[in-house]
């Protein structure tokens, strides 16, 4: 399913055949990434939802969550949210914020949210919503982009870190939080 939306692919390239090749590949893919609409909210909160639920998280207020949504949505300073979908269904959702640091120096990508339905996992559903992230983040000039792992009990956090040694990232320490009341 194409859109005016769509993100461009990062396998872009000027030689026909290389095009065709490429053309092919999506083809074979079997699934699109777009930066996600308006019209996605209530989607991608769900999605979001499921990724807490499976994280043993609680979530915030809906209504919350979907303003939240909408924010990086229209708000190209505050981020983005990347969505995977095969004729119109929603395989996967992954949100980042654009964040500022003396340390990095500048600014760099921090992916908040990257869920993929169960039955499209080991499928690349995950890894080409980071292709997408780092096509845009490049586009942006960001030099990096950060991911916090979930906690060392989630049952599934070996083949999350595996993740995303494979996709390139490399260890950068543990990430603490406190709420503010």
């Amino acid at each position: 399913m194409s859109s005016p939306d769509a993100v461009s692919s990062p396998n872009a390239v000027s030689s026909p055949d290389a095009v065709g090749e490429a053309a092919r590949a999506a083809a074979a893919r079997a699934w699109n990434v777009r930066r996600a609409a308006r019209e996605d909210v209530v989607a991608v909160t769900a999605a979001v939802r499921e990724l807490l639920a499976e994280l043993d998280g609680t979530a915030s207020a809906l209504g919350a969550m979907q303003a939240a949504a909408r924010t990086l949505i229209d708000s190209p300073w505050a981020g983005t949210v990347l969505v995977a979908e095969t004729e119109g269904e929603l395989l996967g959702v992954l949100a980042a914020s654009w964040q500022m640091a003396i340390h990095v120096p500048g600014s760099y990508a921090l992916i908040q949210d990257l869920w993929v339905r169960p039955d499209w996992r080991d499928r690349a559903v995950g890894a080409s919503l980071l292709q997408e992230l780092f096509e845009l983040a490049r586009s942006r000039r960001l030099q990096r982009v950060e991911v916090g792992l979930p906690r060392e009990s989630f049952a599934r956090f070996a083949a999350t870190e595996a993740f995303y040694l494979g996709n390139g990232f490399a260890p950068n320490g543990p990430r603490m939080r406190r709420l503010l009341a």
